[in-house]
């Protein structure tokens, strides 16, 4: 079976055509500055041979869409019909956020949530219909982001707010990075030989965009995103966990309407907004040594954040086996990882130094109690197969 990989955001494109027989990518398509008039678009056979690249107009997704398979059919396939199953990297539909095929009835409900994911819902639905006119006899599968959290506790994906919101409106503790989580945590518990059924694993994905996620015995019993992915830990340009009441108090102290005050706070907040200087840790960084205090506030912040949801993950799941981090962030920041890291010392956790700085797969050390795992994440493959499963039943 070949199934295409998208991952879509605002104003890029990818994906990957993988054959799920041995799960080799054939080829893979990246696309930027989408709408633009100076997109800028490469082509690769396989993950590493660059077959082209150019600068031109691509001024939609479905532009994109069809720059990439017109690729494949002149490099890479012989015809569009050896492409059997579409399937998203998508993020929210609400309830129906799981893996499922993509109809009018999924296509509604992304609609309905366009609000909690405006970056993503309206360019993937784009994407969506342009594959359904050209594929109309191939199975479309969504693997929606929250999907990998739906076994938590009830109480874990409510909030305090009135029961009505939840019923009528969707209100609920969704949790985002779920491809990324299914990958990394299935491979903390294959490379450790973990008992599949008797394991509990904190998985870090620290990024632009950031979370923390409690799996134990084979499902997420939690995650740090909720409602939407700006909850949480602080992230690059998102305020992360916030009182609810900071914003009509601002409304009131400043006269700004409720638009402007979330335009502030998605501008103007996070790291960016702390810092003043980036929402890049690697900038953030670079201005610490040079003695910027509003800097080291920051990564302060992002540090403690990580600790808290560590902190009480450890508690909900009754230990830990395991942490392991992934992400631009959690992979090449060793001195973040050992600040993260080096309270677990009361638990018996010891850090490998070298092997931490070095951004060693393992970084801890002989006699720790607790493992720690730095990871690559892909998040295509587990889509790929999540797109493959569903496809073949579908066609039973």
């Amino acid at each position: 079976m070949n199934v295409i990989v998208c991952n879509i955001g605002s104003t890029s494109f990818k994906f990957q055509l993988i054959d799920m027989s041995n799960e080799d990518v054939l080829a893979r398509v990246h696309v930027e500055r989408v709408g633009s008039e100076n997109a800028y678009a490469r082509y690769y056979r396989g993950m590493d041979e660059l077959v082209k690249e150019e600068e031109s107009s691509i001024p939609s997704q479905r532009e994109a869409v069809q720059r990439g398979l017109d690729f494949l059919t002149s490099e890479i396939i012989d015809s569009i019909d050896m492409v059997d199953a579409v399937g998203f990297k998508a993020v929210q539909a609400g309830e129906k956020s799981f893996t499922v095929i993509i109809d009018d009835e999924i296509l509604a409900a992304m609609e309905e949530y366009n609000d909690l994911a405006p970056a993503h819902n309206p360019a993937y639905l784009q994407a969506m219909r342009m594959f359904g006119e050209l594929l109309p006899d191939k199975n479309l599968v969504g693997v929606f982001e929250p999907g990998f959290h739906v076994d938590r506790p009830d109480y874990a994906q409510v909030y305090g707010a009135p029961y009505e919101w939840f019923e009528k409106y969707g209100v609920r503790k969704y949790g985002y990075h779920g491809a990324s989580f299914r990958f990394v945590t299935g491979e903390t518990v294959r490379r450790l030989d973990l008992d599949p059924d008797n394991h509990k694993i904190v998985a870090c994905h620290l990024g632009g965009s950031s979370s923390v996620c409690a799996y134990k015995n084979g499902k997420s019993i939690d995650t740090s995103m909720g409602f939407t992915p700006q909850t949480g830990l602080i992230q690059s340009s998102r305020t992360g966990d916030i009182d609810a009441y900071v914003v009509p108090y601002i409304m009131r102290k400043t006269g700004m309407d409720i638009d402007s005050v979330y335009r502030e706070l998605s501008k103007n907040g996070g790291l960016y907004g702390l810092s003043g200087v980036s929402g890049d840790m690697r900038d953030i960084i670079e201005a610490i040594e040079q003695g910027n205090d509003r800097a080291r506030l920051a990564r302060d912040k992002y540090v403690y954040d990580i600790k808290a949801y560590l902190g009480a993950y450890i508690v909900q799941m009754e230990g830990l086996d395991a942490v392991c981090f992934t992400g631009g962030t959690g992979q090449h920041q060793p001195d973040l990882r050992k600040r993260v890291l080096s309270p677990l010392a009361f638990m018996g956790f010891k850090l490998d130094e070298a092997a931490n700085n070095e951004g060693m797969e393992r970084i801890d050390a002989d006699g720790s109690s607790v493992a720690a795992l730095v990871l690559d994440t892909n998040e295509e493959i587990i889509v790929a197969r999540e797109t493959a499963r569903l496809a073949a039943e579908n066609s039973k």
